[in-house]
């Protein structure tokens, strides 16, 4: 088996062990890249919840003006 081979795979020259980035950008993103990333993900969401959040007291505040 190649994953029970002495030394381990992962532990010789040239594999992906050796090719980590620093450890300052472990993520492989630079800072723009990342607020990118997190915005694209971030905003749509709270905007989708601020809507339904919107319409729900919406409906509750009708509700109590015509009842």
């Amino acid at each position: 088996m190649f994953f029970l081979s002495i030394p381990q795979a992962w532990h010789l020259v040239g594999t992906w062990s050796e090719q980590l980035p620093s450890e300052s950008n472990l993520i492989g993103m630079s800072q723009t890249e990342l607020m990118m990333t997190l915005h694209s993900i971030f905003v749509p969401l709270l905007l989708v919840i601020s809507y339904y959040l919107f319409n729900r007291i919406n409906k509750n505040e009708s509700k109590k003006i015509k009842g």
